[in-house]
Order: C-alpha cells, then structure tokens, then sequence
C-alpha cells in the first residue's frame, strides 16, 4: 500500500514544479517524470495560462501529492511512476498534473503537482465529502491501483472505539471470521445441489448453523452467530435458493444398494425421484419455466435425503423395526460418550486453540506491523492503523518476537488441534446420522398404522433429570402432566425440529404431576384428545 499525503501549494506553482522536477535544486533524484494535459518541460507555463484564461482567484495555486512506496514492494521506477499517472487520469481527468518518481531515500516515491484549475476553469473540490476529488479518494485509488501491480494494501476496516484492548481484539477477529466464512462458502457452494447439502458441509467443517429465514453461523471462537447475507447479499436465503433453482443440468450421483424388504419403498421412491428429474432435465432443455425450477429443485432435494438414507441402512445392515432402534440407541450413546469427553477438555481444548488462533494472527499481522512502522518513519503525520495495536497485545500476550515463534507455537500444538477436529467432526457426523435415522424411523412409525401420532413436541418438553438411557420423561404440552415413554416410540424431525410421541390408542400410560409424582393411568386416546383440546383451547385465545 502506497501511503498517500495531499497538500495544498499556495501561491505560484512554481516552486513547487521545480522541486519535483529540478534534483540540483533539491538534491533529490528524479527517476522518471510523466505528466497528464500538459507537456512536462513547458508545464509550468500551461499551467499559468490556464490559470490566467479563468482569472483564477485564491491562494491555492496547486495541489502536491507525495505517494510513498516501501521497498517490500519490489516496484521498478516506471511502474511506480505509471501507478501515480494511472490515479491522476481517474481522479483528475481534466487538470493538468505532473507526476515526478524519485529514487533517493532509499525508497521509492512519487511527487504529484496538480494545477488547481482544470481545463475548463472548475476549481478543485478539496472537501472530504467529495469521495474523487477529496483526501479519501486519493487513498482508495491510489490502494486499488497499486493492488495490481502486486503491492501489499493495508487493512482499512472500521473499529468501536473502547478502552479494552480484549474487546479491540474481538472487533478484529468478527471481520476477520467474516471473510473466512465468505472464502468457506466460495468453496462449498459450486459443489453442493442445495442449501441444505450445503448447511451439512458447514457443520461437518465445524460450524454451528442457525435456520431460518435468514441462516446465521458461527465458528469456533465467535462470541456470536453472523448472518451470512451481511457477509455478502449473494449469500441471502432467497439468492441461495434462486441459485440452486435454476442450475440447467444436475448430474445425479447413482445408489448402489440392492433392494430388501425393508428398504424396498425408500429405494422405489429414489429411483423415480431420479427418473423424474433426468427427464424433465431433457424435456425442459433450453427453456426457462420458474414454477419447474422450483419443483426440481425441491425434488433433488428429497432425491438426496432418500439416497442418503438408503447408504445408512446399508451402512448399519438394517432390516428390521428392531436395527434401526439399535443403530438410534448407538448413537445416541457414542454422541452422549464424546460429548462428555469434549466438555471433560473443554478448558484445555478453548486455551490451545485461543493460542493458535492468536498465533495465526501475529503472523496475518506482522506485515501490516512492518508496513506500518515504514510509512510512519517517512510521514510523522500517518496515523498507525488499529491492528498495530492487536499485533502488540498478541505479542505481548504469547511473549514472542518473530514470526518463526509464531509458526512454532502452531506446529507444537498440532498434534491436539487435530484431535479436537476429529473429536468434533466424529459428533457432527453421528448427529447428522442419527437425524437420518430418525427421519426413517417416523416415517416407518407413521406408515404402519398402529399408533396415534398426533402429539408433536419440542426439544424443551423433554424432562432430561428425570430421563435415563431408554426413557424419555416428557411433559405434555399445552398441560401441567408427565409421562414416561420408551424412547422407541418417539422420533425426532431435524427439518422441523420437533419430536412425534407415538400412542397406542388402548394402552394405559401412567401420568405425572410437575413434580413427578404419579397421578394414575390414561390410554392413549384419553391422552391425545387432552392435549388437541388444550392446544385448541390456546389457539383460541390467541386469535382474540
């Protein structure tokens, strides 16, 4: 990043054409001049007669601009010297300039004299309000252009003033989380066929996701989830969904399963699932039908959820009611075992990955630190960016001093942060099985006929204290009762994120106050007739 510095020249622009031009006069040594409406050897007289056309009024006679490059950036004098003409010609287009590259102090830097009329007599703007003509314009152009010729740009991003270098620390990591989540879906989205495939990825690379109309995540780290259409609009829900609609070919990736009793209807399903798509795909072929687009995409969907779940029932040789309530309690108890080891190691694993953390950024920061400290010794006025400051706390905090210490930090924690990984991607995985396996089973629990499931429920009527490893206690919603079910006769839904009690309509079950304390016994029916007329009752109310 060139640092830039505009300074208004009062009186004649003389003196300062000759001090950009002339090395006698100034010891300084010209390394290649350019200019821009005007002829570098005969300048100062245009400059004075398109002055004295205008009948220019005011002391500002010129505008000098001083473009500091460091050595780091590895620029020959021509390109340096084409980055301040370049920045002229889209800020200035119409005055006269005169841009000198010199070579001495052991840097590279240009001298730009602007006259402070244009060729058809309007004064320059020098107001910061003017995003061209104003001091912030010079700084972006000037950042933009000297990006392509492979310069290094400072950050300039906006911080909450406060007086907590922690909370200083955390600003700069929520951006920096941002683009790391951006550059994430850059990857993931070509290769998924739906938000949802997508969502999967997300988790199994270690991101919590929240669902709804707006999908927020959260990575490792995050004091709180970022939507991600704030990360970029072309990450919104409806661009999401848009996206996916309207691919033009899907190339179905096939199911290689054979077909048994039990896995006969989810296979037959599929395989028309997928017959539909490829024909309509061929049908369609060149024509754009938005209501189709929306149905196919819905329909690749449902064709890679029953796909997936055909690779399960394979996967845990499932044939019967009895393995997939075995394959759900196995789970369940892997899930519940690792969980407990995580959070066992929760405080050792959270210090390791801070310190990684923080050592990756002394690294991402110590180019800006170096940068930084070079344009300051050139400029006293140049204001040392905040990450100057986040650099210093994290080198204090680590107490180390290179970028070697830094790497070191990292390669000697290595061992555990692939273990931590490991640990979470193993949980994400069986979470992501278990929910299949859920789905499967309430769809085989609904089909059979032989139970009430009428009675939805969410995760937080599950009484856990008063749970074990094969019941559930569950409070009755819209009631004050309880009771305790096997937890084979009730499934949970991922993608609405309910459970479903399965009743017997005769059986008697025994009922509970909020206290736990047996009330009696009513059947199945008597128990989902209580809790329609209560829901009923609510619904009620809640429409008056």
């Amino acid at each position: 990043m060139p640092v830039t510095k505009r300074l208004a020249h009062l009186g004649s622009p003389k003196n300062l054409i000759e001090y950009i031009l002339d090395e006698k006069n100034n010891g300084e040594k010209v390394g290649y001049s350019s200019s821009l409406n005007c002829n570098v050897a005969t300048a100062l007289y245009e400059f004075k007669d398109i002055q004295k056309k205008y009948k220019m009024k005011g002391t500002r006679g010129a505008y000098h601009i001083i473009q500091s490059f460091s050595p780091k950036d590895k620029l020959t004098v021509k390109q340096a010297n084409e980055i301040g003409l370049r920045m002229c010609k889209e800020l200035y287009p119409d005055f006269q300039c005169i841009v000198s590259t010199h070579i001495d102090k052991g840097h590279i830097h240009n001298h730009v004299c602007i006259n402070a009329i244009n060729l058809k007599g309007r004064k320059l703007e020098d107001r910061l309000a003017n995003e061209k003509e104003g001091l912030y314009g010079v700084s972006d152009t000037s950042d933009r252009i000297a990006a392509e010729y492979g310069c290094f740009i400072m950050p300039r991003k906006t911080y909450l003033k406060s007086k907590n270098s922690q909370d200083d620390y955390y600003q700069y990591k929520e951006q920096s989380w941002k683009e790391q989540i951006g550059e994430c879906l850059e990857k993931l989205i070509p290769k998924c066929n739906s938000i949802e495939e997508l969502l999967d990825e997300l988790s199994i690379l270690g991101y919590e996701i929240r669902r709804g109309k707006h999908i927020s995540v959260k990575c490792l780290g995050m004091q709180r989830y970022a939507r991600i259409d704030t990360i970029n609009i072309k990450y919104s829900t409806s661009n999401l969904y848009k996206l996916y609609r309207e691919r033009d070919k899907v190339k179905l990736l096939s199911i290689k399963t054979e077909q048994n009793e039990f896995n006969s209807i989810l296979l037959q399903k599929a395989n028309e699932s997928k017959i539909a798509i490829e024909k309509s795909q061929l049908q369609t072929k060149g024509k754009v039908y938005n209501e189709y687009q929306i149905t196919k995409y819905q329909e690749i969907q449902r064709y890679y959820k029953l796909k997936q779940q055909l690779e399960y029932l394979d996967k845990y040789n499932i044939r019967d009611f009895n393995d997939i309530e075995r394959e759900i309690s196995i789970k369940r108890g892997q899930i519940k075992s690792k969980n407990v080891e995580m959070k066992k190691n929760q405080e050792k694993f959270n210090k390791i990955l801070k310190t990684t953390e923080m050592a990756n950024d002394y690294i991402r920061l110590y180019t800006v630190y170096e940068y930084a400290n070079f344009y300051k010794e050139q400029d006293k006025d140049y204001i040392l960016p905040k990450e100057v400051e986040i650099f210093l706390n994290i080198q204090k905090k680590l107490n180390i001093f290179s970028v070697d210490e830094a790497k070191q930090l990292i390669k000697d924690s290595r061992t555990e942060r692939i273990r931590i990984n490991k640990q979470r991607k193993e949980v994400l995985e069986l979470q992501r099985e278990l929910n299949h396996l859920e789905t499967i089973k309430e769809e085989k629990l609904s089909s059979s006929g032989l139970y009430i499931h009428n009675i939805k429920f969410g995760g937080n009527k599950i009484d856990y204290k008063n749970s074990n490893d094969s019941e559930y206690c569950i409070n009755l919603p819209y009631t004050n009762f309880k009771i305790h079910i096997d937890k084979k006769f009730t499934a949970y839904n991922e993608k609405y994120q309910f459970y479903t009690l399965y009743l017997v309509d005769d059986k008697e079950y025994e009922l509970y106050d909020k206290d736990n304390q047996k009330l009696g016994m009513a059947k199945g029916t008597d128990l989902e007739k209580l809790v329609l007329e209560k829901k009923k009752e609510i619904d009620s109310l809640y429409s008056k």
